[in-house]
């Protein structure tokens, strides 16, 4: 393969955590599948930070990745509350539809709402987690 030219090769393009604090955020795309046991659906909400002036995407901030993982039938009830009032505390702060017996994933895209973002780390590397409100 002949030498192919690209200028800023050298250059960092990755995303950097934003500080903590409250930002409007865009539900960019909710996609459905299963936790990494295997033992539950969930839905990944994927979020974008949008600028204040324009609605547009913060360039340079990362994605913000928000797991709303539904209960399994083994789970305690404890867990099976807390995986709820997360998912109760989503739907309700991006006033996403949904009804006693469910929800379709699709209704969050484009969802919108002002939530405070903090960083976590996780084996090193440092990212971005809503810290969502009460229902």
């Amino acid at each position: 393969m002949p030498f192919i030219e690209a200028t800023g090769l050298g250059d960092d393009y990755e995303d950097q955590p934003v500080a903590e604090g409250n930002y409007n955020l865009r539900v960019y795309d909710a996609r459905d599948g299963r936790n990494k046991a295997n033992t539950c659906d969930q839905i990944v909400a994927i979020l974008h930070i949008e600028s204040e002036e324009d609605g547009t995407p913060v360039n340079g901030a990362g994605s913000i990745f928000h797991y709303l993982t539904f209960p399994a039938t083994e789970d305690e009830d404890s867990v099976k509350r807390f995986k709820m009032r997360d998912i109760s505390r989503f739907l309700h702060l991006f006033n996403v539809q949904f009804e006693k017996k469910g929800l379709n994933s699709e209704d969050m895209i484009g969802q919108t709402a002002t939530c405070l973002v903090v960083q976590d780390e996780y084996e090193g590397n440092i990212s971005n987690k809503l810290k969502l409100p009460r229902a």
